[in-house]
């Protein structure tokens, strides 16, 4: 099955092209910093993606789309609202137009809530693009991933624990984490034609796939 994967060099996106690899799939793998001479790397600039002709061709071929793409803030290279909300719109609408009907999207825990930020406000906004498509879409919103790379949240825990003693900080909630395994597996469950879609997971540690709540 030949797969492209959007936000492939990042922590979810590097270790589901691993898995798939793995499994003898074939995989288109896309980020703006895609290995040079890497078979099956293509570089891409979602805040370039301005209309869906930019995706086209890019996804030759390609039977399934796992989007892990996502910045935490706007910066003078990323703009929050084209890498969550109209470049992956304009992915979900070429994928529309190819028939690429298998799309697995990565949002975020709680950007439903009524507190936003730009982070949430543009995921969310990305969120209801897909769910507007015909297509056989999976939105997994996951909560704090850890996995044994040392990027964001995982190296925070690895300081933490080195310490001797756990600090308190006043007004917080306890951290709902979920292991980076356990969303590698849950990708290797959607992205068959034949599994369920249609459906949207608010996922912590303690929310099993089986829980996913279907939209249609």
């Amino acid at each position: 099955m030949k797969i492209a994967v959007i936000g492939a060099t990042g922590l979810l996106g590097s270790a589901i092209v691993a898995d798939l690899s793995s499994q003898g799939h074939s995989i288109v793998s896309m980020s703006r910093s895609a290995g040079i001479g890497c078979p099956g790397a293509v570089s891409i600039d979602l805040n370039e993606a301005t209309s869906p002709s930019y995706w086209l061709p890019h996804l030759d071929g390609v039977e399934a789309v796992v989007n892990c793409a996502g910045v935490l803030q706007d910066s003078p290279k990323d703009s929050t609202s084209m890498v969550h909300h109209r470049g992956i719109a304009n992915l979900f609408a070429a994928c529309e137009q190819l028939k690429i009907r298998r799309v697995i999207h990565f949002s975020a825990i709680g950007v439903d809530r009524q507190t936003p930020s730009a982070f949430s406000e543009t995921k969310l906004s990305g969120d209801k693009a897909l769910i507007a498509r015909d297509l056989d879409w999976i939105i997994l919103r996951p909560s704090v991933v850890i996995g044994r790379a040392a990027y964001g949240a995982s190296a925070l825990m690895r300081g933490l624990a080195a310490l001797p003693m756990l600090p308190v900080m006043p007004n917080t909630g306890q951290l709902q984490i979920v292991l980076l395994e356990d969303v590698v597996r849950t990708v290797q469950h959607f992205y068959s034609p034949e599994r369920p879609h249609g459906q949207l997971s608010n996922w912590s540690a303690r929310i099993a796939i089986l829980s996913s709540k279907s939209l249609h």
